[in-house]
């Protein structure tokens, strides 16, 4: 009987997601593809491979070495396919869109200045940058490669830190005298209060705690519009502040950093555009100044 990889594969990703629906998105089908190829899986080894736990679906006991068996061959082939050596692909005839999202600051300053050398390298690639604070889901199909400030709990994804998003204390000096600055007695631009549980946010809390806010933003650039006209300082990340001619960077002071993550799905990592764009972020985000590496 012919090995039935499809059924073996969704077979996996079912276990992995803990119900149909996630796993048929996650294979980019409908339910009922992912229902029909368990079934016929079922047939191929004569019993029952799934069993229901109240909301979530696992294996059957008799079904736990297939699914170590489909999870080895899914290892396999991803490996095989990530580990193509770049000297077997043509760059000139990459081609196709593919979608970025993650916080607006890393896109406009940390990879929409590097666009040109990528349509250099890849004449034929397309770039869909996606700017939003909330995470687009990867399962979802909402996006092919996700740039995080936090390490994913779980999913199916292909994950590799990046570095560490630095930031610091930028003020506006409005003429004012910078080596008598005291951002203490400063007014200050915060982040509004969704991200307080962020490392630089608490460190902005402990470092400055009696400090005068007099504006809230939940992005960067309307932080930096913010500040204009009026002698003030903000907590930014050094690729925003360090773009604005208007500031001054204070030293003297070491913000706590973020962690920066690089997401693609698993069954996305070996297309030959995802991949591209991928070691191509690899490579420009870690700059050693606005992203430094781990």
């Amino acid at each position: 009987m012919q090995l039935d990889w499809e059924g073996l594969r969704t077979f996996a990703h079912v276990c992995q997601t803990g119900n149909m629906s996630a796993a048929a998105r996650e294979l980019g089908v409908n339910q009922t593809t992912v229902a029909r190829r368990i079934a016929r899986l079922e047939e191929w080894v004569g019993y029952s491979v799934l069993y229901r736990d109240g909301r979530s679906v696992g294996p059957t006991p008799r079904a736990q070495n297939l699914l170590e068996t489909a999870q080895s061959m899914q290892r396999t082939v991803t490996g095989l396919l990530e580990n193509e050596p770049a000297s077997d692909r043509n760059n000139k005839e990459i081609s196709g869109i593919v979608r970025v999202t993650s916080v607006d600051a890393i896109l406009e300053n940390c990879v929409a200045p590097h666009l040109a050398r990528l349509q250099q390298d890849y004449p034929k690639l397309s770039l869909e940058l996606i700017g939003a604070n909330r995470n687009l889901s990867l399962p979802n199909r909402e996006t092919d490669i996700a740039i995080r400030l936090a390490r994913p709990e779980s999913g199916a994804f292909h994950i590799k830190l990046l570095g560490k998003l630095e930031s610091a204390v930028y003020c506006n000096l409005m003429g004012g005298d910078e080596n008598r600055l005291d951002p203490a007695l400063m007014s200050w631009i915060d982040l509004d209060d969704f991200f307080a549980d962020k490392p630089e946010q608490r460190w902005l809390a402990q470092t400055f705690p009696g400090r005068k806010t007099i504006g809230y933003a939940n992005r960067m650039s309307i932080i930096v519009s913010m500040m204009e006209g009026r002698a003030c300082c903000a907590l930014l990340p050094v690729c925003v502040g360090d773009a604005c001619s208007g500031l001054k960077r204070i030293d003297g002071y070491e913000p706590d950093g973020r962690e920066v993550w690089l997401l693609t799905h698993q069954d996305k990592r070996h297309l030959p555009q995802v991949r591209a764009v991928a070691d191509w972020l690899t490579d420009i985000l870690p700059d050693g100044k606005a992203i430094t590496r781990l």
